[in-house]
């Protein structure tokens, strides 16, 4: 028996195909992994290739930053006057008698940075790398290493272009850049640019009935395997729905639509862009009666996050207030945030379908939550397959539909 599970991941600026939200990749590369698909050689390549491409780019990134925060310094040094000593509490304008500060670099980088920030504004980085990367490789971690870029990078909330991977990588800048190098599973799901080009991607996969929310689990680990159903996971991405989405009319099977949003986008654009998105996809009628499964990734970078810089950034969750001791649960602050942002979902599907909405929390570079997030998209299938009976009456309230009220994280009056 083969089920078409339709996948929407959003992409963070619809006109920029290069620009799409790699948050569900990483899930689609996860069930690579996870359900015996392999990558070819010639993938394997083509992924070695942009790897070592990316470090470049990821490096120009710091580089155009650490030049603006110099910038900034320099011209904070030449108001306050050229001998006056900076503030113990304001290190970014701490000088020597030199007139430089801790963004400034040697000349041997500073005429690397340039020639490399040359390269990229003129688009030609595919004419040099990676096919140079091995030769600049030592060069890449001599400016990695640098005080100046550290201190960049310490500030890498404000480099709102740079991948939160750049570390990764850079930090292996020789060992990537070797002709032997081999990406491992990490890199590839760390890896940026595994994308498909068009507005579709497929891959088929069978999944272990076995699970502990399924029918089927037992203890019996003797007990004889249930056939294994195949999956066909067709994802799409808003270029494709901007195109009035008439292909989707081809897959009458689709028996469930996954849509994934990045909880640690919301203090961007990108939470509201997921919003319109999702409200379109909810009311398109090719998915008229089909349910939805909201997947809430990247929850590790989430939880660090929203400690510093507070939901209520996001225009659409202003309202929301972090209590202490809930009920006499001690919730954190992020479990808090992850339950309201779920519940403004739920009651936005409510409001336009009159139906529930079923919720996942992910970290898509997690291979367990991933392997439990499919594994969930397939007990919606049975779910909605049994919704007349009572055991969906039961399941549907589950912790997994985050089924939980938001009004206690509301601001009163």
């Amino acid at each position: 028996m083969g089920l078409s599970v339709l996948v929407e991941a959003k992409v963070c600026d619809a006109s920029n195909p290069e620009s799409m939200d790699r948050q569900f990749l990483k899930a689609l590369l996860q069930a690579k992994f996870l359900y015996g698909n392999k990558f070819t050689a010639e993938e394997l390549q083509d992924i070695k290739l942009m790897i070592q491409s990316n470090i470049y780019k990821y490096l120009s990134i710091l580089l155009d930053g650490r030049e603006r925060f110099e910038d900034e310094a320099t011209s904070k040094m030449k108001a306050r006057g050229f001998h006056d000593h900076a503030t113990q509490s304001d290190r970014q304008v701490d000088s020597n008698e030199n007139g430089q500060c801790i963004y400034s670099i040697n000349p041997k980088l500073k005429h690397f940075s340039d020639w490399l920030l040359d390269i990229i504004a003129t688009g030609d980085l595919d004419a040099f790398f990676p096919a140079a990367t091995r030769e600049y490789a030592p060069l890449v971690e001599e400016v990695w290493k640098d005080p100046a870029i550290q201190e960049t990078y310490r500030r890498k909330n404000e480099l709102h272009f740079l991948p939160d991977v750049a570390e990764y990588f850079l930090s292996r800048a020789v060992e990537v850049s070797s002709n032997e190098y081999e990406p491992s599973e990490r890199d590839i799901i760390y890896a940026e640019g595994v994308t498909q080009r068009n507005g579709l991607a497929f891959m088929e996969f069978s999944l272990d009935d076995r699970s502990p929310m399924s029918e089927a689990y037992t203890d019996n680990l003797q007990a004889p395997l249930p056939p294994l159903t195949r999956y066909q996971l067709i994802r799409i991405n808003a270029k494709g729905m901007n195109e009035s989405c008439k292909w989707v009319e081809m897959f009458e099977d689709v028996r469930v639509v996954v849509f994934c949003v990045s909880l640690n986008d919301y203090d961007q654009a990108k939470m509201m862009q997921s919003k319109v998105l999702f409200e379109t996809m909810v009311g398109h009628p090719c998915f008229k009666n089909i349910p939805f499964l909201l997947i809430l990734n990247k929850y590790d970078l989430f939880e660090e996050k929203v400690n510093r810089v507070p939901l209520s950034a996001c225009e659409w969750f202003a309202d929301f207030r972090p209590v202490q001791n809930l009920y006499n649960i001690n919730q954190s602050v992020a479990q808090q945030a992850y339950y309201y942002v779920a519940m403004k979902f739920k009651d936005l599907y409510t409001s336009l379908t009159g139906r529930k909405l079923f919720v996942w929390q992910a970290r898509a570079r997690d291979r367990v939550t991933i392997d439990e997030a499919f594994k969930y998209a397939r007990e919606v299938l049975k779910w909605d397959e049994e919704k007349e009976g009572n055991y969906y009456r039961m399941q549907e309230d589950s912790f997994y539909s985050t089924d939980v009220s938001s009004s206690h994280f509301l601001r009163q009056g």
